[in-house]
């Protein structure tokens, strides 16, 4: 259907719109039918399907989700004019014309697109008028512009709301933590370049006590005490921090931890947390790498992934860097956590620098009544599949608490004669009896004599 059809309508070719609607099949469509449509379109596309004809007049004001970049509302072709001061404006129309509440609402903006208050202002219509449950806020970074970041002068609890479960601001100055105070609702909050004082971090991190998701890339103005995380529910955390004197962790649930850049010394780094371990040093001569420590975890019972799992494989090239290092506990004899090793493995993006197994002790009886669900029916070494694909590949392994067992034997083997390991795997004997260390010292030659993938690959064990 042409828009400009109905237009010429007002022309008196009423004729002419008349057959094109004798065909408009479009809009006998039921209203879910037409939000479906909507929803994979852009903003300016859903409002712009108001003038097609009656029927669709009010559809988008019925849309859940709406995604506004207004970076791209700039020059008209044949004006000259730049329209994207007016942006902002029209964008505040569209949230007070919609006619319900929102699931999500994302916006990508200029700092001088918006004039004083008004990012104050769309916080407050879409969570406590509209009441979304997903938002997103981004100041975008504009070469050679000289106002680049917004400070953001927020009323007390602009983020309180129950409905409101998930929150993205990105390149902001928070000038004090009052909006989110009593932040109970929130799950998941990304602060990707904000800048703030360590004080006012802290204040916003312990207001929000329910959170399971936090990815944060903050800068302090100055360096002024540690970070400090303390929260029982988190499982997934994501690190980059600039200006700080140290970072405190305190997260007993946490699943998966992502340091990507940290301007602290390891010494002033403490994790509360007994299930992430760092058996290597990642600070080399003052330099981190970007790493990430996932202890995983899925009962033999339990159908649902945890959501750090989720959340880490949604976006692989946020929180999976070229050359990084990981470090994973796994229980190889639970066929769900192989899988999910084998998930964020194959959608590494490329060469990883190390990567530590812990091998969690297994070894305990099943309890009465106990099904085998979960456990390895399914052997991952049966399968003819390089594990986790024929792309993946690292360039030292390391494999603590090393028993010899079979399913352990039969991951490191396969590493090996598929070529994963590039360069060295280094073997850590897990502490047991004198019969069992001959047994490991046995399993440790046999993967010596194995063919290799990569010539230079060198075994040996620590």
């Amino acid at each position: 259907m042409d828009i400009s059809l109905s237009s010429s309508d007002a022309r008196g070719k009423g004729d002419l719109v008349d057959a094109v609607n004798t065909d408009d099949r479009i809009s006998i469509l039921s209203k879910d039918l037409l939000l479906k449509i909507l929803s994979s379109l852009s903003t300016k596309e859903v409002v712009r399907t108001s003038v097609l004809s009656k029927r669709w007049g009010d559809v988008w004001k019925e849309t859940s989700e709406i995604f506004m970049d207004m970076r791209y509302i700039t020059i008209s072709r044949y004006l000259s004019i730049d329209f994207s001061p007016y942006a902002a404006g029209w964008l505040t129309k569209v949230i007070n014309d919609h006619s319900g509440n929102f699931e999500r609402f994302t916006i990508y903006h200029f700092a001088y697109q918006c004039g004083y208050g008004m990012v104050e202002a769309w916080i407050r219509s879409l969570i406590h008028v509209k009441h979304v449950k997903d938002l997103t806020l981004v100041n975008c970074f504009r070469p050679f512009l000289v106002t680049s970041i917004l400070t953001l002068d927020l009323p007390p609890k602009s983020f309180s709301h129950p409905n409101l479960k998930s929150l993205h601001l990105g390149r902001y100055t928070l000038k004090d933590p009052h909006g989110f105070d009593n932040c109970w609702n929130l799950k998941k909050l990304k602060l990707i370049a904000v800048f703030a004082e360590i004080e006012v971090f802290n204040v916003v991190l312990m207001s929000c006590p329910s959170l399971e998701v936090l990815v944060v890339d903050l800068h302090c103005h100055k360096q002024s005490g540690p970070l400090k995380i303390e929260n029982r529910n988190l499982k997934f955390l994501c690190l980059s921090c600039s200006q700080i004197d140290g970072i405190e962790v305190a997260t007993p649930s946490l699943e998966i931890l992502t340091v990507k850049s940290l301007s602290c010394e390891i010494a002033n780094f403490v994790i509360a947390n007994p299930n992430l371990q760092f058996n290597r040093n990642y600070w080399v001569n003052g330099k981190l790498y970007p790493h990430t420590s996932y202890y995983i975890s899925c009962p033999p019972d339990q159908d649902k992934t945890s959501i750090g799992h989720e959340v880490m494989m949604s976006e692989p090239n946020e929180y999976m860097k070229f050359y990084a290092s990981m470090s994973v506990s796994i229980d190889l004899t639970n066929t769900k956590e192989v899988d999910m090793l084998k998930e964020v493995l194959a959608a590494w993006p490329d060469e990883m620098q190390e990567l530590e197994i812990l091998f969690k002790n297994s070894n305990v009886p099943r309890k009465e009544g106990e099904t085998p669900i979960g456990r390895s029916k399914r052997k991952f070494w049966e399968e003819t599949k390089p594990f986790p694909n024929g792309h993946f590949r690292v360039h030292t392994v390391w494999l603590f608490n090393f028993s010899g067992s079979k399913e352990e034997f039969a991951l490191a083997s396969r590493l090996i004669t598929q070529g994963t390991v590039v360069m060295t795997m280094k073997i850590q004997p897990a502490s047991i009896s004198l019969s069992n260390k001959l047994e490991i010292e046995a399993a440790v030659t046999k993967l010596k004599e194995l063919p290799k993938g990569h010539t230079e690959l060198s075994i040996v064990m620590c």
